[in-house]
């Protein structure tokens, strides 16, 4: 299944284009999804055993303890399909004709290329800044070499981040993980009835046009400064530790 069926926090840093931080105002139907704004964080396992905001209660109380070192921890998903496309676009990669997918749990990823770089130099020292996304020095690339702060400090998986490995290597990678599409569809028989575009660029006239900075020319710089974590999420017992959620 190419996945350990457990959870981690990779350090994602917070990202601007989630809906979720829009949704802040009464629907239709008088629901405020997000009532918090850019004061959301998404604690992901840490907020289930709290039985916090947005999640679904908690099955047993006894587990609420270890919500501390469990805040921003999400599921592993399967790397199974993770290449997957419709018939019509025929890579995740630019340049085009590509479909671009969103990968992690907040769709901060758009290629492969960037996640596999992610994993190998999430915490290089020359990459790393205090910078939310949108804010990347002047001279630096996001994405490529500079990754904002985590959206969730706490409980960093440590085993990725400075793999050492060689641009070849992260592309060598990306090329396996392009081969596990297993050509499933049952129960979808019209899955590859694909009705929308693929999208395009052009390397000559679009800077942004390589795997390794896909998405970049739809950047939303995150609000400076960024509201605090709401007390209604970091501010529930068991508190996050030991650092703050900022």
């Amino acid at each position: 299944m190419f996945t350990c069926f457990g959870s981690a926090n990779l350090g994602l840093p917070l990202n601007p284009r989630d809906a979720i931080y829009y949704q802040n105002t009464p629907d239709f139907f008088g629901f405020t999804a997000n009532p918090f704004g850019f004061g959301f964080r998404d604690l992901g396992l840490g907020t289930f055993l709290r039985s916090g905001p947005g999640s679904w209660a908690s099955p047993n109380d006894t587990w609420t303890q270890f919500a501390p070192t469990s805040d921003g921890q999400m599921q592993t998903s399967s790397a199974r399909n993770v290449a997957m496309v419709p018939s019509k676009c025929p890579t995740t990669e630019a340049p085009g004709p590509y479909f671009q997918k969103e990968f992690f749990h907040n769709g901060y990823i758009k290629s492969l290329k960037q996640l596999v770089h992610f994993y190998n130099t999430r915490d290089v020292a020359a990459f790393r800044f205090n910078v939310t996304s949108g804010h990347c020095p002047s001279g630096t690339v996001e994405k490529v070499n500079c990754w904002p702060e985590p959206e969730v400090p706490n409980n960093l998986d440590m085993t990725v981040g400075m793999l050492g490995l060689s641009d070849t290597e992260e592309n060598q990678i990306v090329a396996f993980l392009q081969t596990l599409t297993d050509g499933f569809t049952t129960p979808y028989p019209d899955i590859n009835q694909f009705t929308g575009a693929c999208m395009t660029c052009n390397p000559a006239t679009d800077p942004n046009c390589s795997p390794s900075k896909q998405g970049n020319n739809f950047l939303i710089p995150t609000p400076s400064p960024l509201p605090p974590c709401a007390s209604a999420i970091c501010g529930v017992a068991p508190l996050p530790g030991p650092k703050p959620i900022p």
